[in-house]
């Protein structure tokens, strides 16, 4: 309840401000446009949460898996340290088999047709249609 208190107190604070801003219309969007709607999804959502508050007594949640966060915070890592030594197909592949890290590896096509598909589009999309000064090995 506290939680959806909050939100709602923030949706307030971000309405007031937004109202003094010009509104505009769907097709030509004021500066308050953006800030107004967000505030009211917001505070939709903070009455929804709080009344789920009010309800009883919430679950205890369980703590994340701290080895998928680790591993998808290491992938951009691996990518920016790799990608001008060895260029844009291995360091795809191996961001990609770093990535299936995350969760138990269950062995099967995907664990090589994924990467390896990632990597082709990679290719495509960044050297060939974009130009972009990377070698593919």
């Amino acid at each position: 309840m506290l939680a959806g208190g909050a939100m709602v107190l923030v949706a307030a604070v971000f309405l007031i401000w937004g109202a003094r801003l010009t509104f505009g219309t769907l097709t030509q969007m004021g500066p308050g446009f953006l800030p107004i709607c967000t505030a009211i999804c917001l505070g939709a959502l903070g009455i929804v949460i709080a009344i789920e508050g009010l309800k009883g007594e919430p679950p205890i949640p369980d703590l994340p898996k701290l080895r998928p966060l680790l591993v998808i915070a290491a992938c951009p890592v691996l990518f920016s340290l790799m990608i001008d030594h060895a260029g844009m197909v291995p360091t795809v592949v191996a961001t990609a088999l770093l990535a299936r890290a995350a969760e138990p590896i269950r062995w099967g096509w995907d664990l090589v047709l994924v990467p390896l598909g990632l990597s082709l589009m990679a290719v495509f999309v960044f050297i060939d249609f974009l130009g972009v000064a990377i070698p593919a090995f």
